[in-house]
């Protein structure tokens, strides 16, 4: 899977320099499919790191093709990959890497007024590699030759019959298979339904809405699925440290100034984050000192009221702290 720190946006006019706003999309989207997480982009870590998104940005450039009135122009951003990946651990998640389950897709639709396999070059089919690549998430599709329509028929995929789709499928060695059918009520309304195999489970999967709603809202559940086991939610440091534990932090702007007190102490080496949650914050810090010369250090910050340490159920302590800002 390549191009994971770089993304290519829809522009109208070609401008000396991308503007803040195309950087941060930009950034985003990079961030979603580095982290293999939808839901990055709202940790305090990184909402603090999208007001300067121009430090993570490695370079630019335009493309144009067509003319006239079938101009389409698209910016390419380009991220600093070591930059990216250092802001994702910061949140507690591991960037999944290049090495990525591939998930082959049989889709059948109806589209087209009639019962037929969609092909790379189908409508549905661009929209579903598209959601696809904005997820980070390698998928293969058959080549619908001879071995495949010897094993496999358009009525197969649309009946969901699992056996037929499992032995189909074994030529490709993929890491998970969907095989899906989409269809148009006369109410123009699309219903997606599917099937996801993986380590010998099947698991039934069914939209309705807009083909590219359907579309996108398959993809997104099978990435979530594929990349939960790699994806590391918890983080590695939460026994490394002194953990402190500050509430009454309700706004980004309480965020910032927090960690910005923390960072400037000499005694602080490195802070991340462990949780935010109903104006909690609770944050590891790496020491260069010892925890008596860390509270004496915040000792001094009137915003900053020290409360009751502590202990968890492994003895581990924990130094809490209500925010005055």
């Amino acid at each position: 899977m390549n191009k994971l720190y770089s993304v290519e946006l829809p522009v109208s006019v070609e401008t000396q320099a991308p503007t803040e706003a195309q950087i941060i999309e930009g950034l985003t989207q990079v961030l979603v499919k580095v982290s293999g997480k939808r839901s990055l982009s709202t940790h305090p870590v990184i909402r603090q790191q999208l007001l300067t998104p121009a430090t993570f940005l490695q370079q630019f450039s335009f493309a144009s093709q067509g003319s006239g009135a079938e101009k389409a122009t698209t910016l390419l951003l380009d991220y600093n990959s070591a930059a990216v990946d250092h802001l994702i651990t910061q949140t507690g998640v591991k960037p999944l890497g290049i090495q990525r389950p591939t998930l082959l897709v049989w889709l059948v639709s109806d589209l087209a007024g009639y019962q037929d396999f969609s092909t790379v070059d189908s409508d549905e089919m661009k929209v579903l590699t598209a959601a696809a690549k904005g997820r980070g998430l390698p998928v293969q599709l058959p080549l619908l030759d001879l071995a495949d329509q010897t094993a496999i028929q358009v009525s197969d995929v649309w009946g969901l019959f699992e056996d037929a789709v499992q032995t189909s499928s074994q030529r490709y060695r993929p890491d998970a298979v969907l095989a899906a059918r989409l269809q148009r009520s006369t109410s123009g309304i699309a219903q997606l339904e599917g099937i996801l195999l993986k380590d010998n489970q099947i698991e039934r999967v069914s939209y309705s809405g807009s083909v590219d709603e359907v579309l996108t809202q398959v993809v997104d559940t099978v990435a979530d699925q594929l990349f939960h086991p790699v994806v590391s939610h918890d983080l590695s440091y939460f026994q490394s440290g002194i953990a402190i534990n500050v509430s009454n932090i309700h706004s980004l702007r309480d965020y910032i100034q927090l960690t910005e007190f923390l960072t400037s102490l000499p005694i602080v080496s490195t802070i991340k984050p462990e949780r935010v949650a109903n104006g909690d914050v609770t944050l590891r810090l790496e020491l260069d000192g010892s925890e008596q010369q860390l509270q004496q250090a915040i000792g001094v910050e009137p915003r900053l009221q020290a409360r009751d340490q502590q202990l968890n159920s492994n003895g581990i302590k924990t130094l809490n702290y209500y925010w005055q800002g």
